[in-house]
Parts: structure tokens; sequence; C-alpha cells
């Protein structure tokens, strides 16, 4: 056990080293989203202002909450002060490494046995694993964080401890000041810290989680005294405008309509110049429109929530590789416009080696959402609190990411999410193996 151990973590570390020497030679670490955090590390370095857009250009409020802080913050600490990018990605690629070894080290503290070969495997052909470690976004980061989450849980849930209790709720603190898709689970953390609390016993334990809602409140308000407006982060209309809705739209009417919706809203909110008003007009109007079909918007966001446990990612390796792709728009945009057909369609257009890689992928990902699901009709009924909440936190992110269903989303919550897999599929195996021999006994015997 102790060599197959051994051995696990040396193939792990090989695996991210051959990515990380790839990306350094391919370089270009950056995609869309990157230089918005390196923005904001740069005018948090320089200037001490907590806004990720060009400070010299006309101030454009959404700037100021469309990132939270934190990965910024890491951003500075990992270059070193912003003189090395590839020492953010030598960081990524160290806590990518401990996040699959931490928790792998919490199933196994909980008494289960993981068969080392299979979670390589499924670790090994989950690329965006190893895509996000090598470029400046905050997926891996923030994965790290959820993992570190579950690591608190689990010490708390096993010692009793008001220490790690506060550690998780700080944890908590941590991830929504990363993510702002975190902020909302504030309000189940309640619940969850009361159920920790009765099976704990820890003494007053249920008011720890008075300070993650405290911590929201503070730079909820900080947003108010920046921007006029309350909100948490720009990202949430941003998202649901131009993700949720306009890809609804683009499902029932077409492209052209539903690009039509959104340049309206749009153009009726530039009138309105107050922030807070111009951005509580958005809102209510992306809520209207959802609350006009609310059986199809959500059927169509349950597809998504769907889609996520298999995508294959290719924009991750088209980005990571930098393959030319002439195409503007990706899978999502033609699942959205024309179906699986659609799909199909632009897939022809793809380079052959991308073919490969992603049926290579999408067979995998359906052997780990097979083994996930199986994992879970054998185990519901006996899981305890702490299983319990880990499948929790995966249903939450899904659920908040939805109509985006990419894989790039389905990082923060990918190690959990494989641990439960191999143990399903490697038990499913077991018992296919079982059932033959039992098959073939029977025959013999007859």
């Amino acid at each position: 056990m102790q060599n197959k151990h051994r051995t696990f973590i040396l193939c792990l570390i090989a695996i991210h080293i051959l990515f990380f020497v790839t990306k350094i030679i391919i370089g270009d670490f950056f995609i869309l989203d990157s230089y918005e955090y390196y923005q904001l590390a740069e005018n948090i370095l320089h200037k001490f202002q907590f806004y990720c857009g060009d400070l010299n250009a006309d101030i454009d409020f959404r700037n100021y909450t469309r990132r939270p802080p934190l990965y910024a913050i890491f951003i500075i600490i990992s270059s070193g002060f912003l003189n090395s990018t590839i020492g953010i990605l030598l960081f990524q690629n160290t806590i990518s490494i401990i996040s699959l070894l931490l928790v792998k080290k919490i199933f196994e503290e909980n008494f289960f046995k993981i068969n080392y070969l299979w979670f390589f495997i499924f670790i090994g052909t989950s690329i965006n694993q190893f895509v996000y470690s090598n470029m400046i976004m905050s997926e891996i980061f923030f994965q790290f964080l959820i993992v570190l989450l579950f690591y608190n849980l689990h010490k708390v849930i096993k010692l009793h401890s008001w220490k790690y209790l506060v550690f998780f709720q700080i944890n908590i603190i941590l991830l929504f000041l990363t993510k702002p898709v975190f902020y909302l689970f504030i309000i189940p953390n309640i619940i969850l810290t009361v159920l920790i609390y009765r099976k704990t016993k820890i003494k007053y334990g249920f008011l720890s989680s008075i300070l993650p809602i405290l911590i929201f409140l503070l730079y909820s308000n900080w947003n108010l005294n920046r921007t006029g407006s309350y909100d948490f982060s720009s990202m949430q209309n941003f998202n649901l405008l131009e993700w949720n809705l306009k890809y609804f739209h683009q499902n029932k009417y077409g492209y052209k309509k539903s690009k039509n919706i959104n340049d309206q809203i749009l153009s009726e909110a530039a009138k309105i110049k107050n922030y807070n008003e111009n951005q509580s007009y958005i809102k209510n109007e992306i809520f209207t429109y959802l609350k006009k079909d609310p059986i199809g918007y959500g059927i169509f966001h349950l597809k998504g929530c769907l889609r996520i446990f298999i995508d294959p990612g290719r924009f991750d390796l088209v980005n990571f590789f930098k393959i030319k792709d002439d195409n503007n728009e990706g899978i999502l945009h033609h699942i959205n416009e024309e179906g699986i057909r659609g799909v199909i369609k632009f897939l022809r257009t793809q380079p052959t080696i991308i073919l490969l890689s992603l049926f290579i992928i999408l067979i995998f990902n359906f052997l780990k959402l097979t083994g996930f699901i199986w994992f879970w009709i054998k185990n519901y009924k006996r899981s305890n609190l702490l299983i319990l909440s880990f499948l929790f936190v995966i249903l939450y992110i899904v659920a908040l990411t939805g109509p985006l269903g990419a894989s790039r989303f389905f990082v923060p919550i990918l190690p959990t999410y494989l641990m439960f897999s191999v143990l399903g599929f490697t038990d499913l195996i077991h018992k296919l193996k079982h059932f033959r021999f039992y098959k073939k006994d029977k025959t013999l015997l007859n």
C-alpha cells in the first residue's frame, strides 16, 4: 500500500510537470477573464484600488465589484509582486496536487478504500484540471479553498473542535471573496452549522455561522459606499443577462431574437445614469422575461446542470494549446442554436487531434458520471453528515452554474467528484465481475 501511495504521488507530480512545461513552451497564460484578475492585482498593488479595469479610462462602476479581491491577492503573492507570471502557475500546480491528495486523505480517514490506478486514470482524463493549473484563472485556487472547506468540516466532525469550526466559517468567507457564486452559501450554511452543532455538541457552535454573514454584510456595505449599489457583485447581472437569458432565448427563438432582446434591455438601461437604478432595471427585466416561461426555463436550466458533468472541454483544450480556431462561437452557442445537429456540424470543422481528444475525454466523463451515480445508489442511506455535505456543495455549484454548463466551471468541485466517481465505478466493476463469475459457476453446475 505504501508503494502504491508513493507511485501515485510521483505520477501525479509527473503529469502536472508535463502540462506545466508544455504551457511554458507554448506561452500565453491568459484568456479573456485573466486580464481582469491581473488588472485588479496591478491596481491593488500599485494604487490600492480594488478595481478590475483601467483606472486611466472612464470609470465603470461594474468593475469595482466584478471580481472579488482574493484571487488577485493570490496573484500578487504567488508572482512575487507581479514579477513572474510563471510563479503563479507554479503555485497553482502545487495547490492542485495538494487538493487531490487532501481529498484522498479525507476519504481514506473516513474508511473508504481507494483504487489508486482508477483514481489516477480519472484524474489524468480530466484535462481541465491541468489546463487551469496553468492559466491565470481563479478555478484552481477556488478548488483548493473548497477542498480546505471539506477538510475543516472533516476535522470539526472528527475532533469536535471549535478551532476547526471557526476555520470552516473563515473558509466560506474566503470562498465568496474569491468567486461570487459562493456568497449565497451563507444561507444553507446556517442549517449546516446547526447540524454540525447537533452532531458535535460544540458549545455555542451554532453561533459561528454569523461570521460569514457579518463579513458578507460588511463587504456589501463597502460596495454600497463605492458604487451606490448594495450588490455583492456585478457579475450576477452579467451572467443572468449574457448566459441565462440570452441562451434561453436563443434556444427558444434563435440567435437573432435573443440578441435583439438583450440589446433592447441594455439600450434602455443605458438611459439610466444612476448605477444602482441601472442594475436594478437590468435585473428586473431579466426576471420579467424568465417568469414568462418558468417551466421552459427550468428545463433549460436543468439541461445545463446535466451537461456540466459530461462536457469534454473543447474551449479549454483550444485555449491551452493555442490551436487556431476560426469559429468565434463554441459548442454552447451551437447546442442552443441548433441542438445536437448544430454541435455535429460545428465539430466537423475542428482539427482531428481535438476531435480525438474530445471523444476520449467524453467516454471517460460518462464512466465518471456512471461511477458517481452508482456510489449514491449504493450509499445514500448510510451516508453521514460529512459525505452528504460534500454532495450538497457539488450540487450547489452545479445548480448555480446552470446554463453555462461548461467543464471550466466544474473544476472547483472536480477532486471530490472524482473521488465519488472512482469509489462508485470500482464497486460497480467488482459487482459486475462477481455477477459474471456467479453466472459462470451456475452454468457449470447445471
